[in-house]
């Protein structure tokens, strides 16, 4: 199994290492870029919660106390592969449309000690790529323009160490750690078609933050077929440390500059979150998560463009068929729905503007342990059509494979 863990690895890296020229998420170009929600397949099929949810044959990041149910004999290795197709358009027209496939995210579970269980993983906690081309007029001129083309590209990345610990038996404390870590490039080209002179103005910004986030489950039984999940998750405002690299020249090669031009911090907000998961005769289970940033204290350099506090709201719905002698292998599949709603946590020239979406998802399990193959699909639209900016609408999809291994168990031969 491990020889297997190692070999999809590499066939997942092979599957998404082609460069990409990612120039399709207009809203990536300021801030930290399009943030990702956290999650793994069967997270995202439930409109992204997951604050209250715990599985014994899933992983869960987006509350580290979530992995107190791996138990003592069993690892989990999660690895997905996820796509989009968006298009893009104004109040007045069709923009353009892009798609792209990357490697989702990496993650393995196990338990430590009696009480203590872990999850390390990768995943790409923030994404820019865009591509816009406008007309400016010449300084000194009424009617001369020359042509701007803005370009970003980049991301950051967090790799993370989820813990979590059985205080008591119906309470689980958790805390994760982070290293969020990138680098995220911005350019800008302008072009004089009267004398044919280009000047290119690129910008990189490394960025790097070690900290820590907590959170906690408290479960417990209703009756005797409902069992109820009431969980939170808090972060403190941390400063993320960058650098920013700037370099200037032109095809004449009059204009020459490259330098380290600044060093300092960007302030990462504090949130907190609250949710809860019911489930009925381990078969159906509603849930639902509030999701709170305060960006509102994180400073902008850019006058037309301020930070604004973000609200988020989410639930999911899962349900598990069950009675074997009735559907056969069906009676295991797991059939997934769900809604988000989220509002932005940047304003454009003083308009906000929200991130909404329908899920749906599957899980198919293989019968011999706990290893299942998970789809989601997401149906989402973020923008505006208000004050002349922009509305995507994207069409997600997400395949996982949860791989499962006995660890710890001495096999008798006869």
């Amino acid at each position: 199994m491990k020889k297997l863990y190692i070999a999809l690895i590499l066939i997942a890296f092979q599957v998404v290492s082609p460069a990409q020229e990612r120039n399709h998420m207009p809203y990536s170009m300021f801030g930290v870029g399009k943030i990702n929600p956290r999650g793994f397949a069967r997270n995202l099929a439930m409109g992204r919660t997951g604050i209250a949810l715990s599985s014994p044959f899933y992983l869960n990041n987006v509350n580290p106390a979530a992995c107190h149910t791996i138990d003592r004999v069993s690892f989990f290795f999660d690895f997905g592969i996820g796509g989009d197709f968006v298009s893009y358009k104004t109040r007045y027209e069709d923009l353009q449309r892009g798609h792209d496939v990357n490697l989702n995210q990496v993650a393995m579970g196990f338990r430590v000690m009696k009480n203590w269980s872990s999850s390390i993983g990768i995943a790409p906690y923030s994404e820019v790529g865009y591509k816009v081309k406008t007309m400016q007029p010449i300084v000194g001129t009424t009617f001369e323009e020359y042509e701007v083309t803005s370009s970003g590209s980049g991301g950051l990345t967090h790799f993370y160490w989820d813990n979590s610990y059985l205080l008591f038996k119906r309470l689980s404390l958790g805390v994760n750690f982070t290293y969020l870590f990138g680098n995220i490039e911005h350019s800008e080209k302008m072009a004089d078609s009267r004398t044919g002179i280009e000047v290119n103005a690129d910008r990189t910004s490394y960025l790097n933050k070690v900290y820590a986030d907590f959170g906690l489950q408290y479960f417990t039984p209703i009756g005797k077929h409902y069992f109820l999940t009431l969980g939170g998750v808090f972060g403190n405002q941390h400063k993320l440390n960058f650098k920013h690299e700037t370099t200037i020249n032109d095809t004449e090669g009059t204009i020459s500059y490259d330098r380290v031009d600044s060093r300092g911090t960007f302030d990462f907000p504090l949130y907190a979150g609250g949710g809860f998961a019911l489930t009925y005769k381990n078969r159906l289970t509603f849930t639902a998560d509030y999701i709170y940033h305060n960006w509102s204290e994180t400073e902008s350099d850019d006058p037309d463009i301020d930070y604004i506090n973000s609200h988020g709201i989410r639930t999911g719905l899962e349900y598990i068929p069950g009675n074997y002698s009735k559907w056969g292998y069906f009676a295991g599949v797991s059939l997934r729905a769900g809604f988000y709603y989220e509002t932005s946590y940047i304003e454009i020239s003083g308009q906000d503007y929200t991130d909404k979406g329908l899920t749906l998802g599957v899980g198919l399990p293989f019968l011999q342990n706990k290893t299942s193959i998970n789809l989601s699909y997401n149906l989402g639209r973020n923008g505006t059509l208000d004050k002349g900016l922009i509305q995507e609408t994207s069409h997600s999809f997400l395949v996982s494979l949860t791989l499962h291994d006995w660890w710890f168990i001495k096999r008798k031969i006869d």
